[in-house]
């Protein structure tokens, strides 16, 4: 699903737009918690344990439902302190950004049930993809710095029960990591490693050929979504990600 850089700049978008002092005042917990549904990269735990959406259910899921079901403490801000409230927004906006991939990108267009039948040619094209926009935000360096400051200053000291504190600090270490590494298409590997192998893309010569494909590979894969549904799905995610973080912070 979208990395980890477009997670935050849509984050950053939705408390731009907002304005709430909790947001203003917590920027890195807001960022960081935009990115810790992915914090399964360092755990290996199941997806499902952290975005609350079972991708092999073609039934309609709602990851937010799912995470206030399971820990109804979160679903109170005016409970919370305005650390954790942060965090919780920026989580829910990964969910809802997540699941607007899955339901009108990935499943129509490269899984099991879309037309190219879920190979791994589709699974390489679909994170390719994802890369490309992730690459087209992250190139403003100022945007990203500003990111990478805030994340650093974050007080990590959350009232949460599904990451446990020493993972969270380990994570937050990894955002910064991420956040500071300019966006070359070699750090693609770690975006589709598991498919990667499976085309047999495993030798470092290998995968040298096949950074030199990836420009091609982005610019074949838009032409085949078109630039309308990306713009639309951009626009989705930022819209979506705004209501579902403005009715969180109602409820305080």
């Amino acid at each position: 699903m979208p990395p980890l850089g477009l997670h935050t700049v849509i984050a950053k978008e939705v408390a731009d737009r907002l304005r709430h002092r909790v947001l203003e005042e917590e920027r890195g917990n807001l960022y960081l918690g935009s990115t810790a549904p992915d914090i399964r990269v360092i755990t290996r735990w199941e997806r499902r344990r952290t975005h609350f959406f079972d991708l092999a259910n073609f039934d309609e899921q709602s990851g937010v439902g799912g995470l206030f079901q399971a820990y109804p403490r979160l679903r109170e801000p005016g409970e919370l302190s305005a650390a954790t409230v942060a965090f919780v927004a920026g989580y829910v906006t990964h969910l809802v950004m997540d699941e607007l991939w899955i339901n009108t990108i990935y499943r129509p267009f490269f899984g099991e049930r879309s037309p190219l039948g879920g190979n791994i040619r589709a699974n390489i094209m679909d994170r390719a993809m994802q890369f490309s926009l992730d690459r087209q935000k992250r190139i403003d360096r100022d945007l990203m710095a500003h990111v990478l400051d805030e994340v650093a200053r974050a007080d990590l000291a959350l009232e949460i029960d599904l990451i446990d504190a020493e993972t969270l600090r380990r994570w937050q270490e990894v955002i910064l990591d991420v956040v500071n590494h300019p966006p070359d298409w070699d750090r693609f590997r770690y975006i589709a490693s598991r498919h990667l192998r499976e085309a047999g893309i495993e030798t470092p010569e290998q995968f040298r050929e096949f950074v030199r494909s990836l420009p091609d590979l982005a610019d074949e894969t838009l032409r085949y979504l078109t630039e309308k549904r990306v713009r639309a799905f951009m626009d989705s995610s930022v819209e979506e990600a705004l209501e579902a973080a403005r009715e969180y912070l109602s409820c305080a």
